[in-house]
């Protein structure tokens, strides 16, 4: 495995022509939108391998492997918590819209527009998809320490209060209403 840092553009059709490896390192700091869904700022690097080629079908396609150290807030505690990421991911490279319409539902399509491929962003989506929705330490591992809200005295002190309740009576004048029909 290589540890050099890949191109930030690439020609994807061209590599996929030549069924070519991309095996390195993205700098996390550049990926602006992964530090604002985690709420901090990304450090470090995230290991890429990027084969593009011509699949069984003869389209264009790029597969891939990224593995990150990520860590977002615990939302519980708003300290930083690990996200170890290995995830892996197949598109179908396409130059224009229009010719999504012939993928597969289970297809994934990858847009070029302009036939440039940005490596860095690529890799963006695909960690910000392996974000949870909402980032929590275990508990046991939360710097927040969980205490019930409430007592057993509370609860207790709240079923006397629901007995002294003024339309306790309504609705007991109700339920000899529904006996009597």
């Amino acid at each position: 495995m290589s540890d050099s840092l890949l191109p930030e553009l690439v020609d994807p059709f061209r590599l996929a022509d030549k069924s070519r490896v991309l095996d390195g390192v993205l700098d996390l700091t550049a990926m602006a939108r992964l530090a604002e869904a985690m709420g901090r700022s990304a450090h470090g690097l995230c290991r890429v391998v990027l084969c593009f080629d011509r699949g069984a079908s003869g389209r264009p396609r790029v597969t891939g492997h990224v593995v990150a150290e990520l860590a977002p807030l615990c939302q519980r505690c708003l300290e930083p918590m690990a996200l170890p990421v290995d995830t892996r991911f197949e598109m179908r490279l396409v130059q224009e819209d229009r010719h999504t319409a012939g993928a597969l539902d289970e297809e994934d399509v990858l847009v070029v527009g302009d036939e440039r491929l940005n490596l860095a962003a690529l890799v963006e989506d695909e960690l910000m998809l392996c974000l949870p929705v909402v980032s929590l330490h275990p508990l046991q591992d939360c710097a927040v320490r969980f205490q019930p809200e409430f007592s057993s005295r509370d609860v207790k002190a709240a079923h006397k209060t629901e007995e002294n309740n003024p339309f306790a009576v309504l609705g007991r004048l109700k339920g000899e209403q529904d006996g009597d029909s």
